[in-house]
C-alpha cells in the first residue's frame, strides 16, 4: 500500500493540508465502518455461541452477509482516498500519508485523524513509528531561520 514507486503525485505541505477537508469525511466514514465491522463480529460470535477467536467465525460472518458488504465498503473508501494521490496506511487509526519529495528522496507527509493539519513526516521505510515534526526535516540550521 505504501510503495512510493507507484506514486503518481507528490504533495507540498500546503497541498496536503488543502486536501484534508476532502479526506477527513472519508476517514470518518472509514472509522465508522470499522466500528460496524467490530460490532458485527461481536454480534455474530454471541449469536453463534462461539468465541471471537473461533475458526468457525468467518463462516458464520459470511453466512450473515453483513461483514462482506462492510469490507467492500472499506475497500471502496480507501480506493476513493487513494484516487486523490495519498495513501491510507493505517485505516483503523485514520492514518494518511502524502508522498512528498524532500532532498531528492520520496518521503511521506503524515496525518492522523484528529490532528488539525499535516505537521509530521517520515521516511517510507520508517513508517508511523518514524514520524517527526515537519521542522525536523529541515535540520537545526533551517529551524533557526524559520520565524
Amino acid at each position: 500500500m505504501n510503495d512510493p514507486t507507484n506514486t503518481t503525485r507528490l504533495f507540498t505541505v500546503k497541498e496536503a493540508n488543502q486536501l484534508l477537508p476532502v479526506i477527513r469525511p472519508a476517514i470518518e466514514e472509514l472509522l465508522a465502518t470499522f466500528k460496524e465491522i467490530r460490532a458485527e463480529i461481536e454480534e455474530t460470535a454471541a449469536q453463534a455461541g462461539v468465541p471471537l477467536a473461533s475458526g468457525d467465525l468467518p463462516k458464520r460472518l459470511d453466512e450473515r452477509g453483513v461483514a462482506p458488504r462492510l469490507f467492500e465498503k472499506v475497500r471502496s473508501i480507501v480506493e476513493r482516498i487513494h484516487s486523490r494521490g495519498c495513501l491510507v496506511n493505517g485505516p483503523e487509526a485514520g492514518l494518511v500519508d502524502f508522498p512528498c519529495l524532500y532532498d531528492n528522496e520520496i518521503v511521506f507527509l503524515c496525518w492522523k485523524y484528529g490532528e488539525p493539519r499535516v505537521a509530521h513526516w517520515h521516511r517510507v521505510a520508517d513508517g508511523f513509528a518514524g514520524r517527526r515534526p515537519l521542522l525536523d526535516a529541515a535540520g537545526a540550521e533551517a529551524e533557526a531561520s524559520i520565524h
